[in-house]
């Protein structure tokens, strides 16, 4: 084969590929009223129904890790990953707090609340708001061009023969006769690139469906749409209201009404077109991005080889005006301002009026705009924006601060150094580096924290003196099991609200970013050894040492250590704890069935068969198990009066609906409970016993052999426990058992 002949193969094949990229060619208007007919969801939506549908896309529904909690707030573990993580050159990572915020936003974006409004992205330097709103739109983007995103709208095709005016080259058909011929090698004739078609672009996208008349588009849709569910929606939710009140762009109804000179209805429907609405960046369509740096053109758009057509067809030059906005570009798309400086500042206050109004003028005319607008800014900066109250009511503050979640920390030190980095380190110590660091940005004694806990000196061994740690767990949708049972019922609907409020101020202030990844990198190069893993004795001395000009608290890492030092302690212990879970599971269903009959009672449990005589010493015996040796008699009758109300109120139901009293929640509860004060002496025997330390140490090794049977067999139960349940190596399970042992953990949290 000839070097050409290769060559116009291989062009030939990069054409058919290049083709099949780009399906979405116009369609006439009734085959988009068809395809309305059979997918109304899909092709009837504006940018805000469209922006939420992107968002729930890529965001899959959250889960609730409390469902059966009667005070929960709907506060969800969102996975955002797809939208702002994957397949990004700088992911951006959401925490809890911030991931809630956005679902409430967007899912009132289809409601239309959104609409006359602007999204005001807030957040200090270094917070990533810029490489949020990036991928945000990168997405959007993506998701535009999928089949699920699809937008639409106006073409005009003029057929310039029934107007007098023969001959327009249509761009469309020469397209097309081009791509044939490469394809099979042929020359053709230039004449069959010649039709009677003048094609016409909406500049400012209007939706197909609004090029009916209002006053009939109505009862047009209702004919049309069979879809009783949709229709119900269609005709009385806020979200479509847009639907029946858009009016065509000054160029279109100029155009209709030229035409409607001398066609009939049927002959200018026949001209209507509609075509996929492509977002692009880069060329300002559908979503437009504005630096402070960027030129202000106020002079309107225009396309001037177009507009001699148009003087042409329609015989003078006033019938249609093809005369647009900037604006008009991102209708029905995104407008953008990055930062309030500079020209944004005046930019914003142009676009004040058209949030207000949904109106711009151009020249005499006025275009209809409804976009969404958004705009980052620094807290320093919004006095360009709040100072004027009118300008003030039709903002949504989104704060976008430093991460306030822990998890969500974690996530990103693994992503910049990879997975791989969990195993420099013992279990829990790389989350207790992005506590530190977490610590720096939140407010100690929190308003709503010191309303709730009335005596912080009770939770000393799990917690600091201002509770930050008790706040990152409710950020974190957490509600730790150290709390008291007192605590945990006082944690209403209303407490969580304003806790979760309280959140979404915090993170304006400590450690940034960018901070926290160079201050892991100094971390990591200081204390990082192979087969030696990272203790929380290093987290200790390196923010002893070194806390970034103070912004940790000196106190926090001391509470910090006890914390995990509780938290290892019950991993080791719940790794020697063996229990018979027959019998605890038993006992359990006989005290439910038991509180609901008087004391002295003899009563035979449907659960077990067993024989219960309801004394108050059975329930004496009971309610210790489940709350401790130490309860005291008050707290125990208390806890009996609230287990009985629950179990009358919820449990029953949820047995005759799961047909096992197990699968209920207060079963799981309460044998949660049980088993953690079983465990609390299982250590006794052995924290003592030197031979026991010794074994743990020669795990693994020929001396171990050397032990009595007793001692091989609670330490190779000990370290295969620590490594199934909670994820340890032979080697973070010996270091973690020799440190509870040898700072005797097991006494100091008795």
């Amino acid at each position: 084969m000839s070097t050409k002949n290769r060559v116009i193969k291989t062009l030939v094949k990069l054409h058919r590929k290049l083709e099949q990229e780009v399906p979405h060619k116009s369609m006439d208007f009734d085959d988009y009223l068809h395809q309305l007919t059979n997918a109304p969801e899909l092709y009837l939506r504006n940018i805000f129904q469209l922006m939420n549908d992107m968002v729930n896309h890529y965001i899959p529904r959250g889960v609730n890790e409390y469902p059966n909690d009667p005070q929960s707030i709907n506060y969800i573990k969102y996975d955002c990953s797809n939208l702002l993580v994957t397949n990004s050159e700088n992911p951006f990572f959401a925490d809890r707090l911030l991931a809630n915020k956005l679902i409430s936003v967007f899912d009132s974006l289809r409601q239309g609340v959104v609409q006359n409004k602007m999204l005001v992205f807030v957040g200090p330097p270094g917070s990533g708001k810029s490489t949020f709103l990036n991928n945000l739109l990168r997405r959007l983007e993506d998701f535009v061009g999928s089949d699920e995103g699809r937008m639409y709208e106006t073409v005009w095709q003029i057929d310039t023969e029934k107007l007098g005016v023969p001959h327009i080259a249509s761009m469309v058909e020469q397209e097309s006769v081009i791509q044939n011929m490469l394809a099979g090698g042929k020359v053709w004739d230039a004449n069959k690139i010649l039709a009677n078609k003048l094609i016409i672009p909406c500049p400012s996208h209007d939706h197909p469906i609004v090029q009916i008349p209002k006053e009939y588009r109505r009862d047009f849709l209702d004919e049309i749409i069979t879809d009783k569910k949709f229709k119900k929606r269609l005709f009385s939710e806020k979200e479509f209201e847009w639907a029946f009140e858009e009016t065509p762009c000054p160029i279109c109804a100029s155009i209709y009404t030229a035409l409607s000179d001398v066609l009939s209805p049927e002959e200018i429907y026949s001209m209507l077109r509609a075509r996929r609405y492509e977002f692009s960046r880069k060329l300002g369509d559908g979503v437009s991005v504005y630096n402070p740096g960027d030129t202000l053109y106020k002079a309107p758009l225009h396309n001037e080889e177009l507009q001699k057509w148009l003087d042409s067809i329609f015989k003078s030059s006033n019938t249609v005006s093809y005369k647009y906005s900037g604006m008009a570009k991102t209708n029905n798309g995104v407008f953008v301002i990055m930062d309030a400086k500079s020209n944004n500042i005046e930019r914003l206050q142009n676009i004040h009026g058209i949030i207000s109004d949904g109106v711009h003028k151009v020249g005499t005319a006025e275009e209809g705009i409804n976009s969404l607008f958004m705009t980052l800014i620094n807290p320093a900066d919004t006095d360009v924006i709040y100072k004027e109250k009118s300008f003030r009511d039709r903002i949504i503050n989104i704060p976008i601060p430093y991460v306030r979640d822990y998890t969500t920390e974690v996530d990103i030190l693994r992503n910049s150094y990879g997975k791989n980095i969990n195993q420099a380190f013992m279990p829990r110590v790389l989350t207790a580096f992005a506590k530190a660091i977490v610590s720096s940005r939140l407010s100690g004694n929190a308003p709503s924290i010191v309303e709730w806990i009335q005596d912080s000196s009770k939770y000393t061994r799990f917690c600091d003196e201002g509770l930050v740690l008790l706040q990152m767990e409710i950020y974190c949708g957490t509600i730790p099991f150290w709390l008291s049972e007192e605590d945990k019922k006082n944690l209403t609907r209303t407490t969580r609200r304003k806790m979760i409020r309280e959140g979404e101020r915090q993170g304006q202030k400590g450690i940034s970013g960018r901070e926290s990844l160079e201050v892991f990198n100094t971390f990591i190069q200081r204390y990082a050894k192979p087969d030696d893993p990272i203790t929380i004795e290093h987290i200790f001395e390196f923010f002893k040492e070194k806390r970034n000009g103070n912004k940790i608290d000196e106190n926090f890492i001391p509470a910090l250590q006890r914390q995990y030092d509780y938290l290892t302690l019950q991993d080791v212990k719940e790794s020697m704890f063996f229990y018979n879970k027959r019998q605890i599971s038993n006992e359990v269903k006989d005290y439910l069935f038991a509180i609901n009959h008087d004391v002295d009672s003899e009563v035979e449990s449907p659960y077990t068969g067993k024989k219960i005589t309801t004394t108050e010493n059975y329930f004496n015996v009971a309610e210790m198990r489940f709350l401790g040796e130490d309860s005291l008699k008050e707290d125990r009758v208390t806890f009996r009066n609230d287990e009985m109300r629950r179990y009358v109120s919820k449990t029953l139901s949820e047995v005759h609906v799961t047909g096992k009293l197990e699968k209920t929640a207060q079963f799981k509860v309460l044998q949660t409970k049980y088993n953690q004060n079983l465990k609390q002496n299982v250590l006794a025997p052995f924290v003592s016993n030197d031979n026991f330390r010794r074994g743990i140490k020669d795990y693994g090794t020929s001396a171990f052999k050397n032990y009595d049977k007793l001692i091989r067999t609670e330490v190779t139960s000990l370290m295969r426990n620590m490594k199934n349940k909670f994820g340890y190596t032979d080697i973070s399970a010996q270091k973690a058992c020799i440190y509870v042992i040898d700072n005797k953990l097991a006494s100091q949290f008795k």
